[in-house]
């Protein structure tokens, strides 16, 4: 991340349209925190019915089985269809929103945010894995650009209120405001600057004082402060961040390989594509009903301590793959529920494997390696390890493990620069970029549009 030194004359040539900015940032603020907290309760609810739906399927036997594969289908072909007027709103929309902030690409119509509010909600809600922060970003850049051009900002500023909005919409999604604030500066800027720094502190602080009005100031996750360990247990959160770091590139590598595997299947129209994802996605839904959609409950149980070792095992196994064929179907929907869940797993297992190994009375903190494993995933995926810090921290209500998500953050940063893993929203924005280079020709529009991601 660039902090950049500015000269007097510098910060004095951003002061110059920065009061529009900022009204322009608390207004977008506002709208986001509406829209987000309109997201988040009708994905709360439609979740849940899903499941009590899922449930009463299955009681009808075997033939049941077919309902949870239809909606399944049904959802994601729809969702996919939401999308064919506007393709960049499919996927997560980060890697959209870090393309325009580095003079790459443009911002998108109004249009995309209705795309992402309902296409999100038909995608997550209908089993689908994948996380309600990525419409939110998007929903929240989008929402910053067209006001910015309304307002007639000029292009510097509209580029700097539309990354803000975006980090106000990850603060809405999991009310986290410093890790939404965090998020804009470490990985969609990568730098510090008087008129980002502005607008991102306004268009935050709107937004989540609206979004707690609406939805309430609780946690995502209920979790007991759990206490870290003694010093020494410093070298097992850093040995775990390590092999995080590992096993986030390998998951990119998962996400990717299943973007790739999809568009193979060029005579498919994509809603079709999707349709079968959808598919897939019910059938595993007919058999682990709890283990589908963005994955908050099995978070949230793994994080209070009350998932033993067979159940975590599983979790991880059907997580680890359900989240990148979920991406693949190139819905919107974003990438880091999914990723915090598998990321909970792996800290609960690691601790668990080690109690088996040391004396019981230096038993490891199985909730405490959770909640650094959520910290240590997020960085060895996207590579933004004082964003992952801060968002679990908030997520959790504890700043207990600030020291050993310190040591695992390390840990995981070392081992994927050392390998040479590209973080995600790279490799998704150069992929996006690449699409819309290509001549739009009618196979590639169809063929295309699934590797903007």
């Amino acid at each position: 991340m660039k902090a950049p030194d500015q000269e007097p004359g510098e910060i004095s040539r951003e002061v110059p349209g920065l009061v529009r900015a900022s009204v322009v940032a608390i207004l977008g603020g506002l709208l986001i925190g509406v829209v987000g907290a309109a997201f988040r309760a009708g994905l709360g609810w439609i979740e849940a019915r899903h499941l009590v739906f899922t449930e009463w399927a299955l009681s009808l036997g075997w033939a049941g089985w077919l309902l949870p594969i239809l909606l399944g289908a049904a959802g994601a072909g729809l969702a996919r269809l939401l999308v064919r007027p506007q393709p960049l709103a499919a996927g997560s929309g980060v890697q959209h929103v870090e393309a325009i902030m580095r003079g790459q690409a443009e911002p998108i119509s109004l249009m995309a945010v209705p795309i992402k509010f309902f296409g999100g909600l038909l995608a997550i809600g209908s089993g689908l894995a994948l996380g309600r922060e990525g419409p939110t970003i998007q929903m929240g850049a989008t929402i910053g650009a067209a006001l910015a051009r309304r307002f007639h900002c000029a292009k510097a500023a509209m580029v700097d209120v539309q990354a803000a909005l975006g980090g106000a919409g990850l603060a809405v999604a999991f009310n986290a405001p410093f890790g939404g604030a965090l998020f804009v500066f470490e990985e969609v800027a990568r730098a510090f600057h008087l008129r980002l720094t502005v607008v991102t502190l306004l268009g935050t602080t709107s937004a989540i004082v609206t979004a707690r009005f609406l939805v309430g100031h609780a946690p995502d996750f209920q979790v007991v402060p759990p206490a870290p360990g003694g010093t020494w247990t410093l070298i097992f959160y850093t040995v775990l961040g390590g092999l995080l770091g590992l096993l986030g590139v390998l998951y990119n590598k998962c996400t990717i390989l299943g973007l790739d595997a999809l568009a193979t299947l060029r005579t498919w129209p994509t809603e079709l594509r999707a349709a079968l994802v959808g598919a897939l996605v019910g059938l595993v839904a007919c058999i682990f009903p709890r283990l589908v959609g963005g994955g908050d409950p099995s978070s949230q149980a793994i994080l209070l301590g009350a998932v033993p070792l067979g159940p975590v095992l599983l979790i991880l196994a059907v997580r680890w793959f359900l989240g990148p064929l979920s991406y693949a179907a190139g819905t919107p929907g974003g990438i880091f529920s999914p990723l915090l869940l598998v990321g909970a797993a792996l800290g609960a297992l690691f601790a668990m494997g080690c109690n088996v190994l040391i004396p019981a009375e230096s038993s490891l903190p199985v909730v405490a390696f959770a909640v650094v494993g959520m910290a240590a995933f997020f960085t060895g995926v996207v590579r933004a390890p004082l964003t992952g810090i801060i968002l679990i921290s908030e997520m959790t209500a504890t700043n207990t493990l600030m020291v050993p998500m310190l040591a695992a953050g390390f840990g995981a940063m070392l081992t994927s620069s050392l390998v040479r893993g590209e973080p995600i929203y790279d490799t998704l924005r150069r992929r996006m970029l690449a699409t819309l280079s290509r001549p739009k020709t009618e196979e590639g529009r169809s063929s295309g549009a699934p590797r903007v991601g």
